[in-house]
């Protein structure tokens, strides 16, 4: 049993005085050691084995962090006080100089933010500092980042959030902008209304030019119809009188016909014989004999 007991007494001692000489650092941190309260060296993420009343580990934090700038009033140029609030983004690049340069450096980089704000938008007017708030990010970026780097910080980003003119001002920047608008509708209503006008002219001027050219085709299109109409009956008559002319041919062969040859038809006919010719022939035969005169 006294054992038993000595081995509880073992772990329970065990378990109390190894945390105290054994620390943990994080992948995020870095950790200064000193030396009975003396900076002795920077020790890395990992396990780091301490004396206790004589070893002290102060952690520091090495990741980019926000930075929040509170709001203020601040007088621009023309004599308009502003609302400005806006967020640092630092990051400690020094853990030396940022635990041991400057008490608390966060408090530091808000404070120095304020007064180069200030500093800023006092030499601005109240439509620059509305319209150029990238012209106030850049300039208070290359303020901050000249004077913390002797702090072992580095500014990344600076950003305005908010930036707000008195009520009186906003209202009267919100009439400016609708009468704005409004001229500008106005503006666009005239120019679309022109441009119609425009359209529509060259509309009428196409359509005419388009009818006046049909016209023109159909004039010519009839004109060759009729030519073409004029030729076909020429060449019908031309065939005609050719077909008509054939036929007296034929009319005037089959009329050669001797006395002596005719004597003897009416002899084998008969003496009460007549003759019939077609009356389209005879008026065909007609036809080309008065032509002939």
């Amino acid at each position: 049993m006294p054992g038993f007991w000595t081995l509880i007494v073992l772990i329970i001692a065990f378990t109390i005085i190894v945390p105290m000489f054994i620390r943990k650092i994080s992948q995020w941190e870095v950790g200064l050691r000193e030396f009975l309260g003396k900076y002795t060296d920077t020790v890395d993420p990992g396990i780091v084995f301490l004396i206790p009343g004589v070893h002290t580990l102060r952690k520091v934090d090495i990741r980019e962090q926000v930075v929040n700038v509170p709001e203020q009033q601040i007088i621009t140029k023309d004599n308009v006080g502003v609302a400005v609030d806006g967020i640092v983004y630092v990051q400690i690049t020094d853990p030396y100089k940022a635990q041991y340069e400057i008490s608390n450096v966060f408090m530091a980089v808000v404070n120095l933010a304020q007064t180069n704000l200030r500093s800023v938008l006092g030499t601005m007017s109240l439509d620059e500092t509305l319209s150029n708030r990238e012209l106030i990010n850049g300039r208070l970026l290359e303020s901050l980042d000249r004077e913390t780097g002797k702090w072992g910080i580095k500014v990344m980003r600076v950003e305005i959030k908010r930036l707000d003119p008195p009520h009186d001002i906003q209202e009267s920047m919100s009439k400016q902008m609708k009468a704005e608008r409004e001229k500008r509708a106005f503006i666009l209503e005239a120019e679309w209304y022109k441009q119609s006008q425009i359209t529509k002219n060259e509309g009428d001027k196409q359509a005419k030019i388009l009818q006046a050219e049909w016209d023109r085709e159909s004039q010519i299109l009839q004109a060759e119809w009729k030519a073409q109409a004029t030729i076909a009956i020429a060449q019908a008559e031309a065939k005609k009188l050719e077909l008509e002319s054939l036929a007296a041919q034929q009319f005037f062969q089959w009329a050669a016909i001797t006395k002596e040859q005719l004597k003897v038809i009416e002899w084998a006919l008969g003496q009460n014989t007549k003759y019939i010719l077609d009356s389209d022939i005879l008026a065909g035969v007609s036809k080309m004999f008065w032509s002939a005169k």
